[in-house]
């Protein structure tokens, strides 16, 4: 027998003395049960038809944050890289044309603020 605290022999006690019978069970039970079972109709398979509109649900999620992550917002990088990119091809060009070496990078930075502020 388990042996019980001793602040719990009162509720143990109570319950002992207040617990309810047990009703008999009914003899063919089992039987009903079964036939209950047999005669009742299937049930529509909701969560096999739920798994394939899922799947693609989730994998389009996947792919759109994917590509999101993946790619680089092009609005605040285009204008930069643009500036950037026309400096340099001056910067080139003009050496190219002249004949000299290509100026330093602190003449290069000059020439990308001349050029940026024009526009």
């Amino acid at each position: 027998m388990t042996q019980f605290p001793d602040d719990d022999k009162p509720l143990v006690e109570f319950l002992r003395q207040h617990r309810g019978h047990v009703p008999p069970s009914a003899p063919d039970l089992e039987s009903q049960i079964m036939q209950a079972v047999a005669s009742a109709p299937p049930q529509p398979q909701w969560r096999q038809r739920w798994i394939l509109p899922s799947a693609l649900v989730a994998s389009l999620l996947v792919t759109w944050a994917g590509y999101r992550v993946l790619v680089p917002n092009t609005a605040s990088t285009a204008s930069t890289n643009t500036a950037e990119l026309e400096a340099f091809l001056a910067t080139n060009w003009d050496s190219v044309v002249a004949g000299e070496t290509p100026a330093s990078s602190s003449s290069q930075d000059a020439e990308a603020d001349w050029l940026l502020s024009e526009n």
